[in-house]
């Protein structure tokens, strides 16, 4: 029997009115808003430079540029391309997006296309007279049709499902903001380390080569009867002690090349390229940085505000479970069934239907899942507020460090340079015989470790300097 389309529209009409009118009631029926933050930043940072009259707030994000060198701009600039870590995290991006846009289809009605085809036989133990003989017949049939389902969001639970995933998605995409942060700041820090370790074996490197000088020296007086023999002795012992810290030297910077050529995706066997060493220059450190700035700019606080977000939704979503639920269903198709023998029956129909759940006994789940929901709630309210902590302590301490290496390297520069005039000064002074060997020896030494010594406070300066842009939250 074929149903007519005047029969149809009194069988549809009366669900697609009701459909209509659940999905205009959608209303929020419980208010759920995240914890009041318990940590409120200042207004500035202590430790921060005071700014001039003209400074602004400086760009970070291309922090590395400050130190004008194209070798650490293409290093970073390869890892941003290669690396492994911003791999995997563009990756969970990628996921974390597909399940928002699943979160979200939810809210949007499902149709789907089925078909079915059947053939067989059958064997009639009780035939009819005169309209089914007896014995084995065939039969077949065949039937097709849409079948739709929509959950109307009433009590908006879909919605706040959706939201959820949303704001997890953009969490994730923090965190792969985050990582880009640390493998920049990686990448400089390996870098100004290598660079710092070379300008170490350069002034390793000439102290070799002046107690190599100093030996031929009091060698020469030795054989003219004008030195001892200690002396020779004494010279020759340090050329070798200074020889030995050679190796090492070496050895730290390889390490950190084959750092750099894992953080830039090439196996470290391929030891990446340094150019000579050079003078440092420690660039300023930034000015006109504000805590409210810095805590909307740094991804992991980001993403714990945004998973904070996240949680509310669930929260909400959690809550709705103790509300009923409506699920509008569809069926429209069109079938054939024929017996061998007699006349086949065919008909096209359809059915609508409204389903409504309502929870009466769970044995205390769906409290128990708001309750989990509402304790998760405060373990993210709590890490945020962790985090806005953790981030200004990190500024203050960056700059803290920063500062007192400006001040160590100032002082250990005017060390330098008096200890290289004593060490000058020395030579003539034991010639005059008014110093002993020892002194000189001492004095030259003594000049050579306020150079390294000075070499590492400049690798303090780079070492602080790139923890205070990554704790500014600058490189993305």
């Amino acid at each position: 029997m074929r149903t007519t389309g005047a029969s149809w529209s009194r069988v549809a009409a009366p669900v697609i009115a009701a459909a209509f009118a659940i999905s205009l009631a959608g209303c929020k029926v419980f208010e759920t808003t995240a914890p009041l933050p318990q940590v409120i930043a200042p207004g500035t940072f202590d430790e921060a430079p005071a700014p001039g009259r003209r400074s602004s707030s400086q760009d970070l994000s291309h922090w590395w540029t400050v130190w004008r060198d194209p070798t650490l701009n293409r290093f970073v600039n390869d890892a941003l391309d290669a690396n492994q870590d911003l791999r995997i995290a563009r990756a969970r991006v990628d996921e974390a997006r597909s399940l928002a846009t699943i979160a979200e289809s939810a809210l949007y009605p499902s149709i789907s296309a089925e078909g079915t085809q059947w053939g067989g036989a059958a064997q009639w133990r009780n035939p009819a007279v005169d309209l089914i003989p007896g014995g084995s017949h065939s039969f077949d049939a065949h039937l097709g049709g849409v079948v739709a389902g929509w959950e109307p969001d009433i009590f908006e639970g879909r919605h706040d499902d959706a939201e959820a995933a949303q704001a997890t998605a953009l969490s994730v995409e923090d965190q792969l903001n985050g990582a880009q942060t640390i493998v920049v700041a990686e990448v400089a820090n390996d870098y100004q380390e290598a660079r710092g370790l070379q300008r170490r074996l350069a002034v390793l490197d000439a102290s070799i080569a002046a107690f190599t000088e100093l030996l031929r020296y009091v060698q020469a007086r030795f054989e003219a009867g004008q030195a001892l023999a200690f002396d020779v002795t004494e010279a020759r012992e340090r050329l070798e002690t200074q020889r030995a810290k050679r190796p090492i030297l070496v050895s730290l910077i390889d390490v950190r090349q084959r750092r750099l050529a894992v953080l830039t995706g090439r196996p470290p066997e391929r030891l990446a390229r340094l150019p000579p060493p050079r003078d440092f220059r420690a660039p300023p450190a930034p000015t006109g940085q504000l805590p409210s700035d810095m805590l909307e700019r740094r991804p992991d606080v980001r993403a714990r505000a945004l998973l904070v977000k996240a949680q509310v939704a669930k929260l909400s979503s959690a809550k709705t479970d103790l509300l009923p639920r409506f699920q509008l269903n569809f069926l429209g198709g069109d079938g054939r069934l024929h017996f061998e023998g007699i006349p086949g029956l065919q008909g096209t129909g359809g059915l609508a239907g409204l389903t409504v759940v309502m929870p009466i006994y769970t044995a205390g789940r769906i409290q128990a899942n708001i309750a989990a929901n509402d304790a998760r709630l405060e373990q993210v309210a709590a890490d945020q507020d962790k985090s806005v902590l953790q981030a200004l302590a990190e500024v203050e301490s960056a700059y803290g460090r920063r500062f007192g290496y400006d001040k160590q390297s100032v002082k250990i520069r005017q060390a330098f340079e008096d200890a290289k005039r004593n060490a000058s000064a020395a030579v003539g002074l034991y010639e005059g015989g008014r110093k002993t060997f020892d002194d000189v020896v001492k004095a030259k030494l003594d000049a050579f470790e306020r150079a390294d010594e000075l070499v590492q406070a400049q690798m303090g300066q780079a070492a602080t300097t790139v923890a205070l842009y990554l704790a500014l939250g600058g490189g993305w």
